[in-house]
């Protein structure tokens, strides 16, 4: 998929005279089409990756054909499959333990949802806040004062990270062909190579 991108030349050097140009991939081109499609709610579904599920996998089961993974990452924008997919729990469980020398250790706390006698929220879920963090409001009665505050741990938090990194969208089967012609016409679109000082210089 990458292949397909037309080539950038780019200065590595500050001076724009005396150049070192390095080659990679015209990734800009890449986010053109993104741009275009973004905002349409007709191309997308929404798909829970599977745990050790890879982006071939889904290919096939939705496709029929494990070569189109890379519209699942075009799709997401994923550029480092590595940090931007999510792991699988064997794999997330040796990242935190090579990470972390004490994943059960609380990283920070935060707050539970807290609402009054009559079901309005008085403090949301999910606020980063201090140990100590309480809240006083009037039940309609009295005031009372609660502590709603659970604490995260640092496996906790980078579970839930990866739990966001679960949900990803897709092409949909139906519109996939038509999606992978526009992507090639965008991406092979005009000159073959593309030279830089900066990414300002950079046109698609």
């Amino acid at each position: 998929m990458l292949n397909q991108l037309p080539d950038l030349y780019y200065n590595i050097a500050r001076s724009p005279t005396d150049v070192t140009l390095v080659v990679g991939k015209n990734i800009w081109r890449r986010a053109e089409i993104l741009g275009e499609y973004r905002n349409s709610l007709t191309l997308f579904d929404e798909y829970i990756v599977k745990n050790g599920e890879k982006p071939e996998d889904i290919a096939y089961e939705q496709y029929a054909n494990p070569f189109y993974a890379w519209t699942i990452l075009v799709a997401n924008d994923i550029v480092n499959y590595y940090e931007q997919w999510p792991r699988s729990t064997q794999q997330l469980n040796e990242f935190v333990n090579d990470k972390y020398s004490n994943p059960g250790a609380i990283k920070h706390y935060v707050t539970t949802e807290l609402k009054d006698a009559n079901g309005n929220i008085i403090v949301p879920a999910g606020k980063v806040v201090p140990s100590t963090y309480s809240v006083s409001y009037f039940d309609g009665t009295s005031t009372v004062t609660a502590s709603p505050v659970t604490s995260v741990s640092y496996y906790t938090y980078e579970a839930e990270l990866n739990a966001q990194k679960e949900k990803v969208q897709i092409i949909r089967p139906e519109l996939i062909e038509q999606f992978v012609k526009a992507y090639y016409k965008v991406t092979t679109r005009g000159s073959g190579s593309v030279v830089g000082i900066s990414r300002d210089e950079i046109t698609m």
